[in-house]
């Protein structure tokens, strides 16, 4: 429970006391013991009236505790005037007739007049309703109700500390008619929750305003003694010395000096607590500045001590590692490690506490962590060593590098592509320029001995070799454009895109004689790069067409799409050469040629396949036929 909260439960003590101590005596003047009232006069001094009126401020202070607002500020008018009338009873010596107005007392105590209460009694009933009142109407506390309770509490402790002194005039100030210790008792609770109940609102210390309290008090008691000493001796016409000093300029200078000392002494407190205010000030803004760069970072921030229990970590924590902070506070932080990291952990700690040798702590290194779901990833940890307040800590800042890790090994898979790219474009580029050089020192002979039919042949053999080059160098277009070109994205008609690439092959050899089915619906509309997708759908359909099975009777060729769980799926079916198993790992990749004998190309075109796929977000996939081969690719389905 904390400070602010066991004061909050002020408000619940003080009504419960007003609301026990009422109910109590209405029980008692309702069931009139006689016996009880001449054995024990004093438990009637609270009369009728006062109850039931403690009883209204009880509940009216829960009622405010618990939020309302109208209602408790209504109840308190009747307190009010109730009070008013009361007082005005005294100060104007009248009767207005609310003595005996709800219950006639059966027995007399003598008071000045049955069921009359005392002034103080009086004058404290209208300043807590309206304090009360103004706490419901406001909802919350401020400089004017702190007053007003703090006058109730002098009036009511004064009078509590009267009966146990035995100073009449403390509870008595009218002869006959006093507070009952059961009303200063009340009174004393109403006014400390006035008074402290959400004082920190209004920009005062409780350790001040207690210390004044006191100081008030105790003065007052001492005028109180002070004139109840001049009354004695006005009254009775002796003088009470001792050693020939006057008793009364005795107490005369006790209060002087002790209000002067008690007044130095709030002074100095009042000062203390705004200094110690400024500093709980600065240390919050300090301690909530770090909290928030902590619960902040980037990188996960853990805390353990020397056993290896977590004793804090920060909000990046349960992002990198998807545990909430409570299920990792108090655990021991191997939890968050693999194997063999998590069995090993304690002997870590163990072996630098006593070697003191670092293998991690303030060197930091690459090691791996566990997540929740079980998952193992790459994380950088750099550990440091605290000593605070005679304890070992251990603070460690540990960053996911799952994404850093995947891009390295892009990079390398990419440098080794461009490798291979290099070396292989080079290798097939000067291949048949070199043959068609020879083949040009040839034909310059022929053509010097007039042997015209073998030139012709020469020649053919020469274009072949350029049609190659350049087949091969388009590929190489296709594979930066594919790589570097920027273009946005747009609705692409699937079916028509489909139809274009058809059209486009026929100029292929044995084109005609292979039937090619277009099954795409005609309203499946995508939104995805147009060149890019023309560039799959276009080798796709080549490559079926290049590999069809010359031996087959009915070569055919079905290009289907559909959608699927927020996926579009492209398939291309033959009945062509299909694949080999032996070669199958071969696919996607640069410069393979499973079937050379069969078709003269690059090498590219399944590369070129892949790539282009995955720069739209999807991927390329192969499936084996009983006969020919399925090439399908997977995009995120842009409706």
């Amino acid at each position: 429970m904390t400070f602010t909260w066991s004061w909050e439960r002020a408000n619940v003590a003080a009504s419960l006391w007003c609301i026990a101590v009422g109910l109590v005596m209405l029980a008692l003047w309702l069931a009139e013991p006689a016996a009880l009232a001449a054995a024990h006069p004093g438990l009637f001094n609270m009369k009728f009236n006062a109850a039931l009126t403690f009883v209204v401020l009880g509940v009216s202070l829960w009622l405010v505790a618990a939020g309302r607002r109208k209602l408790p500020a209504l109840m308190m008018v009747p307190v009010f005037i109730y009070g008013a009338l009361a007082l005005a009873q005294h100060v104007l010596t009248i009767d207005a007739g609310i003595d005996t107005l709800l219950n006639t007392p059966f027995v007399d105590i003598g008071t000045s007049q049955p069921g009359r209460i005392a002034p103080n009694t009086a004058l404290c009933f209208i300043l807590m309703s309206i304090a009360i009142a103004r706490r419901a109407l406001r909802g919350k506390n401020d400089i004017v109700q702190v007053a007003l309770g703090f006058a109730t509490f002098i009036i009511a402790a004064a009078a509590l500390v009267g009966y146990a002194i035995s100073l009449d005039f403390a509870h008595d100030w009218i002869r006959f008619t006093r507070m009952s210790v059961q009303s200063a008792s009340c009174f004393v609770a109403l006014a400390v929750a006035i008074v402290f109940v959400g004082t920190e609102k209004t920009g005062y210390n409780r350790l001040t305003i207690a210390a004044i309290l006191g100081l008030l008090t105790y003065l007052i008691l001492l005028a109180m003694a002070y004139y109840e000493l001049a009354r004695y001796e006005n009254t009775f016409g002796i003088t009470f010395t001792i050693n020939g000093i006057n008793a009364r300029s005795t107490l005369s200078s006790l209060v002087l000096i002790s209000g002067a000392l008690y007044g130095a002494l709030i002074v100095h407190l009042y000062f203390s607590s705004r200094q110690a205010r400024a500093m709980a000030a600065d240390l919050a803004e300090s301690r909530g500045r770090l909290a928030a760069i902590i619960d902040n970072a980037v990188d996960g921030i853990i805390t353990i001590d020397q056993h290896g229990i977590i004793q804090s970590v920060n909000d990046a924590c349960t992002r990198i590692f998807g545990y909430e902070p409570e299920e990792m506070i108090g655990c021991n932080v191997k939890m968050l490690m693999p194997e063999p990291y998590h069995s090993a952990h304690d002997g870590y700690l163990g072996n630098y506490h006593r070697t003191s040798e670092a293998k991690i702590i303030g060197i930091g290194r690459e090691v791996e962590g566990r997540r929740k779901d079980g998952v193992i990833f790459p994380l950088d940890l750099a550990v440091a060593k605290v000593e605070l307040n005679g304890a070992t800590i251990y603070s460690g800042i540990v960053r996911d590098i799952s994404e850093r890790k995947a891009n390295e090994r892009a990079l390398i898979e990419a440098n080794a592509e461009l490798e291979e790219f290099a070396y292989r474009t080079s290798h097939d580029l000067r291949s048949p320029i070199a043959s068609s050089l020879g083949l040009l020192g040839i034909s310059k002979d022929m053509l010097a001995e007039g042997n015209t039919p073998a030139l012709g042949q020469m020649l053919q053999r020469m274009e072949v070799n350029f049609r190659r080059l350049d087949h091969l160098i388009q590929n190489i277009i296709t594979v930066t454009r594919t790589r570097l070109m920027e273009e946005d994205e747009g609705p692409i008609k699937l079916r028509v895109l489909v139809a274009e690439a058809i059209d486009a092959l026929s100029h292929l050899d044995d084109f005609k004689r292979i039937r090619i089915e277009n099954h795409v619906p005609a309203e499946l509309t995508i939104v995805s790069k147009p060149s890019k997708f023309q560039v799959i759908v276009g080798n796709m359909l080549s490559n079926a067409v290049k590999y069809h099975d010359p031996k087959e009777a009915e070569p055919a060729i079905d290009v289907r799409a559909f959608r699927y769980g927020g996926r579009l799926r492209l398939s291309v079916e033959d009945n062509g050469l299909g694949v080999p198993p032996a070669s199958r790992h071969l696919l996607f990749k640069m410069f393979k040629r499973l079937h050379p004998n069969r078709s003269f190309g690059s090498g590219l075109g399944l590369y070129i396949l892949r790539k282009s796929a995955e720069a739209l977000g999807g991927t390329a996939l192969y499936e084996a036929r009983d006969k020919g081969s399925r090439f399908m690719i997977d995009l995120p389905d842009g409706d």
